[in-house]
């Protein structure tokens, strides 16, 4: 059973995104992930440096905008999916550059395997 990233925090997600994620032909992945997959993220801001990762993971949801809790079943190619900022002190820093339709990248090392856009700010209201 999966347990939900609100339980291991004790704290709200940090932010709501809408994802697609790329196919093998787009230079994504072979097959859809299933929930639990870690990957990191990126988002362009002028601090940024060029290969600068973060440790902020989706926790993704259904059709009915609840978490996934069967870590068994892939996740939809298309959806949403809730993100959390892993380092607590890390939060701050992301706090004034992910704004409400940041556009941002799941990322398998240096490869863009899915693109997302924030919807909602949940913690760094």
């Amino acid at each position: 059973m999966y347990r939900p990233y609100e339980e291991i925090f004790k704290r709200k997600p940090d932010f709501r995104v809408t994802y697609t994620i790329f196919s093998q032909e787009e230079g994504g992945r072979y097959n859809l992930p299933n929930q639990g997959i870690r990957w990191d993220f990126w988002y362009e801001h002028p601090e940024h440096s060029k290969g600068m990762l973060f440790m902020i993971y989706p926790e993704f949801e259904d059709s009915n905008g609840n978490i996934i809790t069967d870590p068994t079943l892939t996740v939809s190619r298309y959806g949403t999916a809730r993100m959390w900022i892993l380092a607590d002190e890390k939060i701050e820093y992301h706090r004034n550059k992910i704004k409400f339709g940041t556009h941002g990248f799941f990322m398998e090392g240096n490869k863009k395997v899915g693109e997302c856009e924030v919807i909602e700010l949940i913690n760094l209201k």
